[in-house]
């Protein structure tokens, strides 16, 4: 029989297995049949070598019984050598009835070398009830095995003779009845497989295996009649797989192609062939990573409908992308066998895309609001700069009426005449400051530009709404800078000449006081209320300097009392009458490490603010000082403040509030709710900034319709003193030693000339710092000390000190100056200047300093 399926494997025929089985029984039979008769013969045998032995025991128990009784030992040793014959008994003793041997007879050397049991058999010889002696006799089975192999041996043969004439029957009922037909089959579903359908089974007998034949021959129609349907059907859709412009192809779960259609070759110029067999993914072009084949394999595996892009490499180098749907194939058991894709050109599709996706992003880029309203007046598209803008979900926007979006006041301002002069083609622009509901006040460019249909017709409006708040503040806020630059050349210039004045009013004060007032109270206390006055003046001229150089202010320890004071009242005279003010500022301890200047500008930004929101319906401006106490939770919650004591300055007005929407915004720079004009959005954005210098914080609450407040909270310092107070309690002490005095202004050479005198100095004093420095030249040892002021015509203080310095290097000297930087303070430091003095200079504070400098004392 020759092999139908090689998947069958190795192939045996009927006929030799049933040899083979025929024989494999034959042998096991035997061996059974053998073990079983040769069991049963030997026990029968050995049953009946017992009952035998029995018997002989017995017949000699009684045939001795009148010899032993007669003591007749020659008949027993007769007796005992007829007993030997027999070959089972191998061992014959007799006793008297004093236990004494009368006959032994012994052969166990000859039967016991083939004996598998022995047994002895004993018993009592007695004559009237007399016991007269004794018999003990041994048997072995030696001839009982020897009879069961002769038995064994024969009945073996009967049996082999019967199961061969058996087996030999059975083998010609089968050979004719079964194995000949199924060799018949056998050759009819060699040619039905091979696709041979018109072969049929036809057996002569009427049996079992004829409906086996007849059942194949009807299913073998069916096959047949199926196989056509099929092969129809293929032609068909074969066809069709043909016939369509998409690629087309099946792979195992491999992923190796099984199947792909002429369309490649169209579409890439490679051969099929040359990929049959091969994985799928090196259709693919370069640039694919694990990452994506692992993305395309997961409809293999998952059994689901996966949709890609790729890109194929034609044959000439250029790419094409193909839109790839990849499905799970299964046989009718539901197992994947494969998987089927469809892969169609998008290339055209997919540059159209990316000119589109081009612009798209650039209307997402863009960080001006863009939005896009049909024909109707209704939102139908936002881009991400409005949605951020407005802090609105594009859902919430999309179809409404673009009235209802910005609300009917804007609406019909701003943005509604544009709209329809647009839709009759036009492009518009309009700039105007809008007030937005959520935005507040903003300066906005409009740009409208129609939007056409495919027919050419206006189809709606593209709005680019610019926001140019932040350009427009930045102008007037470049233009009023200027103007603060021009006023603060004018005020530097003020106020260093005023610095000269105040220079000789403090300094002769300060020697009246020091010298002329002893015993004369009325005298003392009138110039104690000049210098008062004059030291106010001092620092009035600080603020004006250094509002005019624009510089970092320094902090220095102050109570705000007394600034809470000075501020309402200038806040007094500018706020309308309808407006009260409520002050509470009695707090005992009120001293913090800041700024004058700078707290009273947060205190005149806050109450204007405040005034700002009370002036249509008046209302009361609260302004109190009190202490506080940070806790740690407190301090976390207020970020960047420590715990501890701190004093809280508090402004509180009775106008509308500010609503909940915008809280989040009122610090941000440039944001207003003002008018036009009235703001520019940089005050509560200034307070934010300088209360966190001195390490403070901001907090505001607010209820619509009642009013806000607005807390200040900086952390408390050491009480603060009177500074002019603690400069009239220096103590003045007399020297010795010459000092050169330089500065143009006559009235301050004259005191300083007096007082230094008066203080036991040899001064030289000179208005020009020419002159100075010839003076110098002349005898530069004779000079202890050198005091100049910077500003000087012809040569400024600092190149004087450096011609004196490079004479003498070890000589200290002071510059004076009302109007300096940190940079000059720094490069005369390091040119070897022992210190700086600002004017204007008092009596006690140049008297002060020149004793330090002289007596190499720290100088502050």
């Amino acid at each position: 029989m020759k092999p139908v399926h090689s998947d069958l494997g190795k192939q045996t025929s009927l006929r030799s297995d049933f040899i083979y089985a025929f024989f494999m029984v034959l042998g096991v039979t035997c061996i059974i049949v053998t073990i079983i008769d040769c069991y049963m013969v030997y026990s029968r045998n050995t049953r009946m070598l017992e009952k035998n032995a029995g018997s002989t025991m017995e017949r000699a128990v009684k045939t001795l019984e009148q010899p032993l009784w007669h003591y007749d030992v020659a008949f027993i040793r007769t007796f005992a050598e007829i007993l030997a014959n027999d070959r089972s008994l191998v061992h014959v003793e007799v006793f008297d009835e004093q236990g004494k041997t009368l006959v032994v007879k012994d052969r166990a050397g000859d039967s016991l070398a083939t004996a598998r049991i022995r047994w002895e058999l004993e018993r009592t010889v007695s004559h009237n009830g007399k016991n007269i002696g004794r018999i003990v006799m041994t048997f072995t089975n030696s001839d009982v095995w020897m009879l069961t192999q002769q038995m064994i041996f024969s009945d073996l043969a009967i049996m082999f003779s019967a199961l061969f004439a058996v087996l030999g029957t059975t083998w010609i009922l089968l050979n004719r009845q079964i194995l000949k037909p199924l060799g018949v089959m056998e050759k009819a579903f060699h040619r039905i497989s091979a696709g041979d359908y018109s072969r049929r089974v036809r057996l002569r007998k009427n049996n079992e295996l004829s409906v086996i034949a007849y059942e194949f021959n009807t299913m073998v129609e069916q096959v047949a009649l199926r196989d056509s349907k099929i092969r129809e059907s293929e032609t068909k859709y074969r066809n069709l797989v043909e016939g369509t412009t998409d690629i087309i192809f099946r792979t195992n779960l491999d992923g190796c192609l099984v199947y792909m259609n002429q369309n490649f070759e169209k579409w890439t110029g490679f051969q099929v062939a040359d990929f049959l067999g091969k994985p799928f993914f090196e259709l693919l072009a370069s640039g694919y990573g694990p990452d994506d084949f692992h993305r395309l394999k997961q409809g293999f595996f998952e059994g689901r409908t996966n949709l890609h892009e790729i890109r194929l490499t034609k044959a000439d180098g250029t790419l094409i992308y193909m839109e790839l749907n990849i499905t799970i194939q299964k046989d009718f058991d539901g197992t994947p066998m494969g998987a089927m894709g469809i892969a169609r050109d998008i290339t055209r599709r997919k540059h159209s895309e990316d000119e589109l996706r081009k612009y798209e992003q650039m209307v997402a880029a863009s960080s001006d609001c863009m939005w896009l309203v049909d024909g109707a007046l209704s939102m139908q598209a936002v881009n991400k700069a409005y949605l951020q803008a407005t802090r609105r979900d594009r859902a919430e926007l999309i179809n409404r009426p673009v009235a209802e979006v910005l609300g009917d006041s804007l609406f019909a301002e701003h943005v509604k005449p544009y709209l329809e002069a647009c839709l009759l083609g036009k492009n518009v622009r309009h700039r105007a400051w809008v007030r937005f509901p959520k935005r507040g006040l903003r300066f906005v460019d409009f740009t409208f530009y129609p939007s056409f249909d495919s027919a050419g017709a206006v189809s709606g409006v593209v709005v680019n709404e610019r926001d140019l708040t932040e350009q427009k503040t930045l102008e007037t806020k470049l233009q009023q800078s200027q103007k603060m630059e021009a006023i603060g050349t004018l005020a530097g210039g003020i106020a260093h000449d005023f610095n000269n004045i105040l220079g000789g009013i403090i300094g002769y004060a300060e020697m009246v006081e020091m010298f002329d007032v002893e015993g004369n109270d009325r005298v003392a206390v009138r110039i104690e209320h000049i210098l008062k006055g004059a030291y106010r003046a001092r620092e009035l001229v600080d603020q004006i300097l250094t509002f005019s150089r624009h510089g970092e202010q320094e902090k220095s320890l102050l109570a705000l009392g007394p600034i809470v004071k000075e501020s309402l009242k200038f806040l007094r005279a500018s706020i309308p009458s309808t407006i009260r003010i409520e002050e509470r500022v009695d707090c005992p301890n009120d001293a913090v490490m800041a700024n004058a200047t700078q707290m009273h500008q947060v205190l005149m930004n806050l109450c204007t603010n405040a005034s700002y929101a009370m002036q249509d319906r008046g209302g009361t401006l609260t302004v109190s000082l009190c202490e506080v106490d940070v806790d740690a939770d407190q301090a976390w919650e207020l970020s960047g403040v420590l715990p501890g004591p701190h004093v809280q300055l508090s402004v509180i007005d009775t106008g509308p509030g500010i609503e909940p929407e915008l809280m989040d915004r009122i610090f941000d720079p440039f944001f207003t709710t003002k008018q036009t004009g009235d703001g520019t959005g940089m005050g509560l954005a200034v307070v934010h900034g300088i209360v966190k210098h001195f390490n403070g914080a901001v907090t505001v609450r607010s209820t619509p319709g009642e009013g806000t407040a607005f807390h200040i909270l900086i952390p408390a310092g050491s009480e603060a003193g009177d500074a002019a107070a603690e400069e009239a309690r220096v103590a003045v002490s007399r020297g010795r030693g010459k000092i050169l005095f330089v500065d143009d202004e006559e009235e301050l050479v004259s005191f300083s000339s007096e007082i230094l005198s008066h203080l036991g100095y040899d001064v030289v004093a000179e208005t020009s710092s020419i002159h100075a420095r010839r003076r110098f030249m002349q005898d530069p040892s004779a000079f202890d000390l050198v005091i100049t002021d910077q500003t000087m015509p012809e040569m400024t203080g600092f190149d004087l000190a450096l011609e004196v310095m490079a004479v003498r290097p070890e000589l200290p000297v002071v510059l004076c100056t009302g109007f300096s930087s940190s940079q000059l303070e720094e490069e005369a430091r390091a040119a070897g200047i022992r210190s700086f003095m600002k004017k204007p200079i008092g009596a006690r504070q140049l008297a002060d300093l020149v004793t330090r400098v002289l007596h190499r004392e720290p100088v502050a």
